[in-house]
């Protein structure tokens, strides 16, 4: 059980340094071999879990820019109101929802690819994967904390210039 508890960490938790493949400890391989189903029911979960939530978040993002930051910005521009900082935002925005589908693809391509490796045979090989898609989910991640906050900073512009109206 502690052994299962161990593999189950190194799979789940946020540590993002790269080791090399022969960095990878006997307990390691070990507890990669004999855990190896378990294992691959948690990425399997963990891939279903992130496929949704890419998902909401793309529909969200697309929302917001689409329905909200876009009409904003024509509505000012139609009125004599324009806001360079509302549009250099916007047009961040935009890049980065982009950034976040093309980083959330590759890191999905790079999780199904260790969900289909055969973990029994090659743990050393499939550990320093592991370690890779990590590193991909701690991009996506970090896409989403710059999307979140643009929008915030995007209703501070907002509110500034409704002070100034």
């Amino acid at each position: 059980m502690k052994r299962f508890l161990i593999v189950s960490v190194l799979c789940l938790t946020s540590v993002f340094v790269a080791l090399p493949v022969s960095a990878i400890s006997d307990g390691k391989k070990d507890a990669i071999i004999e855990h190896c189903g378990a294992i691959k029911d948690s990425l399997k979960n963990t891939q279903r879990t992130d496929a949704r939530t890419r998902v909401y978040l793309g529909g969200f993002y697309e929302t917001i820019l689409t329905d909200f930051v876009t009409p904003l910005n024509v509505r000012l521009v139609e009125n004599n109101l324009s806001s360079a900082d509302l549009v250099e935002n916007q047009n961040k925005i935009a890049d980065t929802k982009i950034l976040f589908a093309n980083d959330f693809v590759s890191y999905q391509q790079d999780l199904e690819e260790l969900v289909d490796m055969n973990c029994e045979q090659e743990p050393e090989i499939f550990y320093d994967k592991l370690v890779r898609v990590r590193q991909k989910r701690k991009i996506v991640e970090q896409d989403v904390l710059k999307m979140r906050s643009l929008i915030s900073e995007h209703v501070k512009l907002v509110n500034q210039l409704k002070g100034k109206l």
